[in-house]
């Protein structure tokens, strides 16, 4: 074993059962301590040199915000209502802070977390949609290996939803302030509403190839509605006027591929203006046409089945919240229980 000096360090380098050994030490007695260590550790079949071995990689916690992202990347972005669910998630994602660990997400955080939701005067249903948030992105980590255990992600109870649905005198005022409005492609995008019940992201995305003329009927194909299950939509004589007006006006446009030239956002602004014009409020929605299409077809009769497959709900009992509407349905089986004979009669 040798130790020489080389420029302004000393050099250890020996040999030991055929192999070679080097290491630099700033100074001789250094040098000296290091060759006796490293013979000791040899011999009891050691790493000659263990200071000198690299530190472990220190792990890279994965942090909620980029974390989101992937999420998002990856699957909301696909999503029909992918503008609401990156915008809720913008949210959320301020709240919690970007930079948090995913693994300080335990459950007495996101305890506290729904407190400071309900203290900011969040409904419940909101409460929950941003705790979905939290949720699927956990879950979304949690398989990948980047969080060691799930925490309870608590939920608000929420109350029995009632929905809106618009009168036939409702629907004749809403048409005619959309005419008055004098925004043709908006009225017609109403007519649609009320008259197919289609969601109005499903409705600003309708493209010529959904059009059938000869079937006389809308289609929208697997991909397009929210729950990505195709299904098919007869129109009714006011709509198949309102397609031939978007068609025709269609030949102008560079775009000749969609019925509709406008945003979510220029929707929304255009029903508020036909909204207030007629001294209805904030309850009173775009999306409540969709609960009049169910409506109206429930209050003539129309069977349950048929319902949910012209609206597209991928659960019966979402259809079944129409059913109390068809009253005369209900007189009839009343009327047969009343055919019945006497109960006296019955137990004799």
């Amino acid at each position: 074993m040798t130790i020489r000096a080389r420029g302004n360090s000393f050099q250890v380098d020996f040999v030991y059962q055929g192999s070679r050994y080097r290491r630099d030490k700033p100074t001789r007695q250094e040098a000296e301590a290091c060759e006796i260590q490293a013979k000791a550790r040899l011999m009891q079949g050691l790493d000659p040199f263990p200071e000198d071995r690299p530190d472990p990689p220190v792990e890279q916690r994965k942090l909620f915000g980029p974390a989101c992202q992937d999420v998002y990347d990856l699957e909301w972005s696909k999503q029909k209502d992918r503008r609401n669910t990156y915008l809720r998630m913008m949210r959320v994602r301020e709240d919690l802070g970007e930079d948090t660990p995913l693994a300080d997400l335990t459950t007495d955080r996101l305890d506290q977390y729904t407190v400071e939701l309900e203290r900011m005067g969040n409904s419940p249903s909101t409460i929950n949609r941003k705790m979905s948030i939290v949720s699927k992105t956990l879950k979304f980590a949690y398989r990948r290996d980047h969080l060691d255990r799930m925490p309870y992600i608590p939920r608000q109870s929420e109350p029995p939803s009632r929905f809106r649905w618009y009168t036939a005198d409702e629907q004749r005022e809403i048409l005619l302030a959309c005419r008055l409005n004098n925004y043709k492609e908006f009225e017609h995008l109403i007519t649609l509403l009320f008259d197919t019940g289609m969601r109005i992201s499903e409705a600003l995305d309708l493209k010529t190839d959904n059009i059938m003329h000869k079937e006389n009927m809308i289609v929208l194909h697997e991909g397009e509605t929210k729950n990505n299950s195709a299904r098919s939509i007869p129109m009714t004589e006011r709509v198949k006027a309102s397609v031939l007006d978007l068609e025709w006006a269609n030949q102008y446009r560079a775009d000749k591929l969609h019925l509709f030239h406008m945003s979510y956002d220029t929707a929304c602004k255009e029903w508020h203006k036909v909204r207030e014009s007629i001294g209805m409020g904030k309850g009173d929605i775009m999306h409540a046409m969709r609960h009049t299409f169910c409506s109206r077809l429930s209050q003539n009769g129309a069977d349950m089945r048929v319902i949910q497959e012209l609206a597209g709900h991928k659960d019966l009992s979402t259809t079944q919240r129409y059913t109390h509407l068809n009253t005369e349905k209900l007189k009839a089986d009343i009327e047969k229980l009343e055919a019945c004979q006497q109960i006296d009669d019955l137990l004799r």
